[in-house]
């Protein structure tokens, strides 16, 4: 036993317990209603120091001790153990009644008891396996066997990852990939602009390493990498007057250009905008369209078809490559590092849009659509492409009906429209310093994490609270550290990685 409650109401329970105890905010644990064979779980959000008798007597007493400090001389307390305690104050999760878990719509009777939660006791959390696992149980700094993780068919509800800088979004990221590849049941499309999955940093191993890796892992890069890949390569005829509206701003008249411009032209209109004159455009448009509009638009489409990513070939398409590879449910990895900003984002642009559109066409045909597996769209810094008008926010607004999801990976989660990060049903949270984005959070998550601020400020590296519709309550989890997590999956993965040799 703990300690004893003593008291306050449904959303905050009380307990005493002894003063040489140490009990941390974030732990689970246990009260037991012997009265009505109940067994509450409470979640420790807040400590407080507890003394019988007055408040002066406190101040006296240690006014006592400083004095005898002073002098260097010992003090003696009497009864310390009775008259000094600790507070535990507690936000209910629910409790178990006849082997179910309820919602926490009742109280603990007076005194009930209070321990820490054991194994046994998480017997309605442990479903004996998860699509997607993430880690294991954590109550507070200890680490609960009880594996934790997400239900796959929740990523096409779209996901956001949360955390300052050094918390393990990166980690948590070749976790969820290494447990997706030994599923087999769900695309995922890792935009990586850091080059940091792949191989991994000094001290960490990166997706390449997965056992599995030889046929659940697909690989495009512009570079050249330490293993098998694809050669990333975008055709200029995939691109459309939308991607472009996600990476520049125009104007009205230039819109209207570029709209003109794909309406004459189809697919082939930026190769066009591109090698065309300006007098030849002008003249071609009737002299409607302003020389300087063209002059404009002509030097975006410039700095597009000379990066290196883009090519001319309107028959070679690495979107179709890759939709396939998603479809028979890979983990696609595309390293953009070392990319210009505008062409990583427009990589991004094209491969989401090609995967909306996809799975849109094929929602007409309701036994096509239904072997489609749920695919997820993984983009770090998601502030900076999470944009009111564009296809990552077409995504988030309408992409759970057509099986595409998106997973936002921020550093600042305020910088995300609140109406935008609504959208995304499942949140892990790791340590977020900034107040702000823990209040964006807070009024954001489908559970009520209002009480669990301090604990989200306390985090350590590699310790999140995961969130979504359906949990019991906001799951305490320790992350797997991946380069250990893998070695789950050894002897299971002996094929070579496939690459497209005849691409070009």
């Amino acid at each position: 036993m703990l300690g004893r409650i003593i008291g306050r109401n449904a959303t905050e329970i009380v307990f005493r317990y002894p003063y040489g105890e140490d009990v941390k905010i974030g732990e689970i644990l246990v009260a037991e209603d012997e009265e009505n064979d109940n067994l509450f779980f409470l979640r420790v959000v807040d400590l407080q120091y507890g003394q019988e008798g007055s408040e002066k007597w406190g101040y006296r007493t240690a006014g006592e001790m400083m004095l005898l400090d002073e002098m260097e001389q010992p003090y003696s307390m009497r009864e310390k153990e009775r008259r000094l305690f600790k507070i535990g104050i507690c936000a209910p999760l629910g409790y178990i009644h006849d082997g179910k878990f309820r919602k926490p719509k009742a109280i603990p009777s007076h005194f009930s008891k209070v321990r820490r939660a054991c194994r046994d006791d998480y017997k309605f959390l442990d479903k004996g396996g998860w699509d997607i696992e993430i880690g294991k149980l954590r109550s507070g700094e200890s680490e609960v066997d009880v594996k934790v993780g997400i239900d796959g068919n929740l990523i096409s509800h779209h996901i956001g990852i949360f955390a300052t800088t050094g918390m393990g979004k990166s980690n948590l990221m070749r976790v969820f990939a290494a447990s997706a590849m030994a599923s087999g049941r769900y695309g995922l499309l890792i935009i990586d602009p850091h080059g940091e999955y792949y191989e991994g940093g000094e001290e960490t191993k990166g997706l390449r390493h997965h056992p599995m890796a030889g046929h659940s892992l697909v690989v495009y890069s512009p570079h050249h990498l330490s293993g098998p890949h694809n050669t990333l390569k975008i055709s200029a005829y995939e691109i459309t007057v939308g991607d472009l509206q996600n990476i520049f701003s125009f104007t009205e008249a230039q819109r209207d250009a570029l709209y003109a411009l794909s309406s004459r032209f189809g697919k082939e209109w930026l190769v066009n905008l591109h090698d065309m004159e300006n007098e030849e455009l002008v003249d071609e448009f009737g002299r409607r369209i302003q020389d300087i509009t063209f002059s404009v638009l002509k030097r975006r489409a410039e700095r597009i078809m000379r990066s290196e990513i883009i090519h001319r070939d309107e028959n070679v398409a690495v979107t179709d490559s890759i939709l396939n590879n998603l479809k028979e449910g890979k983990v696609v990895l595309v390293d953009t590092s070392g990319l210009y900003e505008y062409e990583e984002l427009l990589a991004g642009v094209v491969l989401a849009r090609r995967v909306l559109s996809h799975n849109k066409n094929a929602y007409r045909d309701k036994e096509a659509f239904g072997k489609l597996p749920s695919m997820l769209i993984t983009m770090e810094e998601a502030q900076r492409v999470l944009k009111a008008d564009g296809i990552f926010a077409q995504i988030a607004r309408e992409g759970r009906k057509f099986k595409v999801g998106l997973c936002a990976i921020t550093q600042q989660p305020k910088l995300i429209k609140e109406e935008l990060l609504s959208q995304f049903n499942t949140f892990f949270i790791l340590g977020l310093a900034d107040e702000g984005d823990r209040n964006i959070i807070k009024s954001s998550a489908k559970q009520d994490i209002s009480k669990v601020e301090k604990e989200i400020q306390t985090l350590e590296a590699g310790e999140a609270l995961i969130t979504y519709p359906g949990a019991p309550f906001a799951i305490p989890a320790k992350i797997h550290w991946y380069d250990d997590y893998i070695k789950n999956f050894e002897g299971e993965g002996k094929e070579p990685v496939k690459f497209d040799e005849a691409f070009y």
